[in-house]
This record gives structure tokens, sequence and C-alpha cells, in this order.
């Protein structure tokens, strides 16, 4: 997507992609070399937190959160898995966080690395104790405002987006147009 990335961001993108790839030819040996990598590539030391969480949980390969990652090539269509990648290492931490920087330098304010937000007050279900059932069904944001954000978030960096609710997947078809729409995204709800 042109208009929210820099010719400088789409050369490294495309290059962090090639990386994915010789990730999947053998994740054991090549993910802490990739690890390295990005290390040596986040000179700001941007993502040195996250790296050193990611280093941990790949030298304990008896570990659950081994386990958990390891499945990502077990047990998720390889498609599904590059998307995740592309969309969430990629767009929202590596390329993203240099962004948000950027911006809240400039704008000197913060910038949010995800955005949380609901589409709709309205639930098909009836939970004991959510607070969902006190606001109705009414409040709803529409799709050109539900867009609005993504757009506005996509040029301060931010590739991540959190849909709650209600329960957003009663909004099930805009929440599809808008993740076809803003595929370089990571969506969760």
């Amino acid at each position: 997507d042109m208009s929210s990335k820099t010719i400088v961001e789409n050369l490294q993108s495309f290059g962090l992609k090639r990386v994915l790839d010789y990730l999947d030819n053998d994740p054991d040996k090549n993910i802490p070399r990739i690890l390295d990598w990005v290390e040596k590539f986040d000179k700001e030391g941007i993502v040195k937190g996250q790296l050193n969480l990611i280093k941990n949980v790949f030298t304990e390969q008896d570990s659950n959160w081994y386990k958990l990652a390891k499945s990502l090539w077990t047990d998720i269509d390889d498609d599904v898995r590059k998307t995740i990648f592309e969309n969430f290492i990629i767009n929202a931490t590596i390329l993203g966080i240099k962004k948000q920087e950027k911006v809240k330098a400039e704008k000197n304010c913060n910038v949010p690395w995800a955005i949380l937000f609901d589409p709709t007050s309205a639930c098909n279900l009836h939970c004991k104790g959510c607070w969902s059932a006190d606001y109705g069904k009414s409040m709803n944001m529409d799709l050109d405002t539900l867009d609005s954000i993504i757009q506005q978030g996509k040029k301060m960096g931010t590739y991540m987006y959190l849909y709650s609710g209600g329960e957003p997947l009663v909004r099930k078809n805009d929440i599809i147009k808008l993740c076809e729409k803003h595929n370089d995204c990571a969506f969760l709800a």
C-alpha cells in the first residue's frame, strides 16, 4: 500500500518477507538466526525487549511457549502464517514501531502500537456479568468511521487492530471488508 508506506519501507518489507521464506525451510534452526539478524537490524533498540523474550522462548524447547510458537508451522496454513508474520511482525512491529517513533518525535505525542475499538455495542450472547448488556444494541460506528480509524492509524505506524464490543462479529461483513481493504494490518476480534 504505497499511500501508507514509503519506498524504503516497501524495500525493507520485501527483504523481510524473503527472511520469512528462509524461516519456513527449517524453523528450529533458522528462528535463532533470524532473531540475531533482527537484533542487528534494530540499531535503535526499539524491539530489544520483545526480542529477548522471544529468544528465551526458543532456548527452552520443552516449554509450552516453544510448542505454541512451533505450532505456527504444524497447525496453521502456510498462507495464513505468512500473512500473520508479514502483518504482525513486519508491519505492526518492525516497520510500524519505527514509524511510530518518528511521529512521536515530530508531533510530541504518544502513538499506540495497537488500537482497540468497538464497532458495535450489540451482542447476540447473554453472558452473565458482561457489561455489554448495559449499553443496549443501538451504538454502532459506520463502516466509513471504522475505515477512517484504520487509515489514520496506518499513517502513524499502527498496523494492529483489536475489535471489541458488544460482539464485534455481529458486524462480520463490515469487519471482513476492512480486513480485505487493509490487508497489510493484523486484526483480532
